[in-house]
């Protein structure tokens, strides 16, 4: 009797066990990378050229801080230039290529080919392309195609790979980084 009441003991402590251990586990993946890096407080400029349309915007930057007047800028130069539609631009979008810029040591530019996408363009699109995802986080003002002027674009894939924040599409022969706020996750 006293020996299937240790057996007993033991396999319940041992699926608490198990049990908080992946608790933990999951709460680590989870958590935002970018709360994992130390984030400096020092002030910078972004620098954007829009491909497409030619307009330049530069919005000083702190990170962490998302100022109201950014977030109004990004949401007209980051429009879909097809439609005129704008849409609200996540934040975590602006603090992952900030991130980007400094790990790379950038002083350049990025070029934006693609930011926020109506359904009706990104319907277009995938009728062009099957590439192009029927739920697009394009649409929700979640992702952006971008590439570095000083940065060799495959470089700046290594390092939004490494930074786990999102989704990091690399298209070599149009020389472009998709980067998106959704799940982490490479192609």
């Amino acid at each position: 009797m006293r020996t299937n009441e240790t057996i007993k003991r033991f396999f319940l402590s041992r699926r608490k066990f198990l049990t908080a251990s992946a608790q933990l586990a999951l709460g680590l993946l989870l958590s935002s990378p970018l709360d994992a890096l130390s984030t400096p407080t020092e002030s910078h400029t972004l620098s954007f050229v829009h491909t497409h349309t030619g307009e330049q915007l530069k919005i000083p930057y702190i990170p962490g801080r998302y100022p109201q007047t950014a977030k109004s800028q990004l949401k007209t130069f980051l429009r879909d230039y097809r439609t005129g539609d704008t849409h609200v631009i996540d934040p975590t979008l602006m603090e992952i290529l900030s991130r980007i810029q400094r790990i790379s040591g950038s002083k350049g530019v990025y070029e934006v080919l693609s930011g926020y996408r109506s359904p009706r363009t990104n319907a277009y699109l995938r009728r062009k392309s099957p590439k192009v995802a029927k739920d697009s986080l394009h649409m929700q003002g979640m992702a952006i195609d971008v590439r570095l002027t000083d940065v060799k674009t495959r470089e700046l894939r290594d390092i939004a790979r490494q930074l786990r924040c999102g989704g990091v599409g690399y298209y070599a022969k149009s020389d472009f980084l998709h980067l998106d706020t959704g799940q982490v996750r490479c192609w």
